[in-house]
């Protein structure tokens, strides 16, 4: 059997709104548009952010390599006048050790160096006067009894300064002392290490 229902709806209740309102529809295309727009600005933005980045990251790396280079130049120039002044500066200091050595050597040793250096002068041994200090005596006897082969004669005299060597021969004599050798030395050493 069949049976009729009737299903009553409250009349109080509104129904839900199954369409969307013109208005609504007006202003979330213009949300939308807003939406488009802001995020086209957003991407300039951030491009443009990008190229000023960049252009102060090359300014950046070029003033930092101008400084560089300016400060590699400047030590280039240092180390290069460095160079240029050792070797006067070396030879300099050699000449001070030299002359503190030579200040320091005892007067027997400068008696011996002076000997020698009157030895060297005479290539053909001839017979000479040897002319020395009394003081230097000791010592000039002690280095020509080792040396027995010289045809020399000692003597002393008084006028003759210490550490004063004189060889007279028949053809002349020669002078020699310690403090004129040393100067010679000296000069001959600050003079080749100006040039």
């Amino acid at each position: 059997m069949l049976c009729r229902r009737k299903i009553e709806l409250n009349k109080g209740q509104d129904l839900p709104q199954t369409l969307i309102a013109r208005e609504m529809l007006i202003d979330c295309a213009q949300a939308g548009t807003l939406l488009i727009r802001a995020k086209a600005e957003a991407r300039e933005l951030l491009r443009q952010a990008e190229e000023q980045r960049e252009i102060l990251y090359a300014n950046a790396c070029r003033e930092f390599w101008e400084r560089a280079n300016t400060q590699l130049q400047r030590w280039e120039i240092e180390r290069q006048a460095i160079c240029d002044n050792i070797e006067p500066i070396a030879a300099s200091i050699t000449s001070l050790a030299i002359r503190n050595l030579l200040e320091e050597t005892v007067s027997p040793q400068r008696l011996s160096v002076l000997l020698k250096q009157l030895l060297a002068t005479q290539v053909p041994r001839i017979e000479a006067t040897l002319l020395c200090n009394p003081l230097d005596r000791k010592n000039v006897d002690q280095w020509l009894s080792r040396h027995t082969d010289l045809p020399w004669t000692l003597r002393t005299e008084e006028n003759i300064a210490p550490q004063m060597l004189i060889l007279e021969t028949p053809e002349g004599g020669f002078r020699i002392d310690w403090d004129s050798m040393v100067e010679t030395l000296w000069n001959s050493g600050t003079s080749g290490s100006t040039q």
